[in-house]
């Protein structure tokens, strides 16, 4: 990734949520909410620091038939242009 994050968690400011009554996955922050697609959800609660080779594992099992090494970096380097991610190695 160009980004450089090998290790995905979200910023402190940063968090998922499930909103029930809208019935919608949301990453929610100061200045705003993202509305989440199912994948994207899968994505973000999976934003714990953990290698992103071990992500792509676990979505993988998720989503077998998806193709998602590109896609998945690519959102994450969406997300850290955001300022709502970060490498997890950064202190």
């Amino acid at each position: 990734m160009s980004s450089a994050i090998r290790r995905p968690v979200l910023v402190p400011h940063a968090r998922y949520r499930w909103d029930k009554l809208r019935q919608q996955h949301q990453l929610v922050f100061p200045e705003g909410i993202l509305v989440l697609n199912e994948p994207g959800a899968a994505i973000v609660q999976r934003c714990d620091g953990r290698p992103l080779a071990e992500l792509l594992v676990a979505l993988g099992e998720q989503f077998p038939d998806a193709n998602l090494g590109e896609d998945v970096q690519g959102f994450l380097e969406r997300l850290a242009r955001k300022g709502l991610l970060r490498d997890a190695t950064d202190s």
